[in-house]
C-alpha cells in the first residue's frame, strides 16, 4: 500500500508601499527695470541725473519657502572703458558717451560689478504665492561731453542670485540703455561792444571790432546774420561785417569769430559840444 499525503506549497511576496512625497515647486525669481532712456543737453553746465527702478519679483510654490534672500548685480555694459560704462552709435569718440550707474544717489554708491556694490535684501511671501521688492537707481552722464548728435545705446546685464530653497539659484536679465545727444549752439563767448573813436570830416575810416565764439554739437551745420548791416550813430554812416559769413559746422569746441566795423570817412557828424557819444544796440543770431 502507498499511502500519500497531500500537501501545498505557499509562496509569499512582500509588496512595498511606497508614499508620494509631496511635490516641491521650484521658487522662481526674475528681475525687470523702468526703460533707462536719457535726453542730454551737453551745453547744460550740470551733469544729466536721472533716476529708475529695478523690482526683484517671485513666485513660489504652496510648499516652497515663505522667504528668500537675493542680491542683484548690473556689469558695465557690452561697451566698457574699464569700469566706465559706455553707449554707442558708431566707431571712434565722438560716437562713445560715457555714462554711470549708481545705488544710492547720483554719482555715489556705484551700482557695479562687484559683490560689494549690489543690491541685497530678502523677498518676503507672507502667505502668498507672489511678492516682489524695488530698488531705485539712479544714472549720471557728465556736463560738457563733446559728442555727435545722434542716439546712443548699450545693455546692460544684470546678475541675479536667489535662494529657492534646496540651493541658490543665478540668471542674468538684461535692460537697455539709450542716451539721445541734442543738438545745441551756443555764444560760448558773447560779443563785446564795438567802440568807434571818429572826428568830424576824418580822411582814413574809422575801423573797431568785438570777438565772439560759437559752440556748437559736433557735425551740426549753423549760420550766423546780424539784424543790420549799417546803422548811423550822430548821423554818422557805419557798416557791420561777420568774419566768417557762410555756414559753419559745429566742432563740439569754441568755434572764434569776429564782428568787424567801419565809419567812412570824410562825414561830418553831429555833435553840439566837443565830444559826444551815441550808442545803439544791435542783435547776432546763430540758426541751426
Amino acid at each position: 500500500m502507498i499511502y500519500t499525503k497531500p500537501w501545498h506549497l505557499a509562496a509569499a511576496v512582500c509588496l512595498p508601499l511606497l508614499g508620494a512625497a509631496p511635490a516641491r515647486a521650484a521658487l522662481i525669481c526674475n528681475a525687470t527695470t523702468t526703460p533707462v532712456q536719457v535726453v542730454y543737453f551737453e551745453n547744460d553746465p550740470n551733469p544729466a541725473d536721472d533716476a529708475w527702478s529695478v523690482s526683484v519679483n517671485c513666485t513660489r510654490g504652496p510648499t516652497d519657502p515663505t522667504t528668500s534672500a537675493y542680491t542683484l548685480q548690473a556689469d558695465n555694459g557690452f561697451n566698457p572703458s574699464g569700469n566706465t560704462n559706455q553707449a554707442v552709435n558708431g566707431n571712434g569718440q565722438t560716437n562713445r558717451i560715457a555714462y554711470e550707474l549708481y545705488r544710492t544717489a547720483p554719482g555715489t554708491g556705484p551700482w557695479g560689478g562687484t559683490n560689494a556694490t549690489d543690491f541685497a535684501g530678502t523677498i518676503n511671501f507672507g502667505g502668498a504665492l507672489t511678492a516682489s521688492a524695488t530698488h531705485v537707481f539712479y544714472s549720471r552722464i557728465a556736463a560738457g561731453l563733446n559728442k555727435s548728435a545722434k542716439l546712443f545705446t548699450d545693455t546692460v546685464t544684470m546678475r541675479l542670485r536667489y535662494d529657492n530653497g534646496p540651493s541658490n539659484v543665478t540668471v542674468s536679465p538684461t535692460f537697455p540703455v539709450s542716451i539721445n545727444n541734442q543738438s545745441v549752439c551756443l555764444l560760448s563767448t558773447p560779443p563785446g561792444n564795438i567802440q568807434f573813436n571818429y572826428a568830424s570830416f576824418q580822411v582814413a575810416a574809422a575801423t573797431a571790432s568785438t570777438a565772439y565764439a560759437v559752440r556748437c554739437t559736433i557735425g551740426e551745420t549753423y549760420t550766423m546774420a546780424l539784424d543790420a548791416t549799417t546803422g548811423t550813430l550822430l548821423t554818422l554812416t557805419y557798416n557791420l561785417a561777420l568774419s566768417n559769413p557762410a555756414g559753419q559746422t559745429g566742432t563740439g569746441f569754441p568755434q572764434n569769430f569776429t564782428i568787424n566795423g567801419t565809419v567812412p570817412g570824410g562825414q561830418s557828424g553831429t555833435c553840439a559840444t566837443g565830444t559826444c557819444t551815441s550808442t545803439q544796440a544791435r542783435t547776432l543770431t546763430i540758426t541751426y
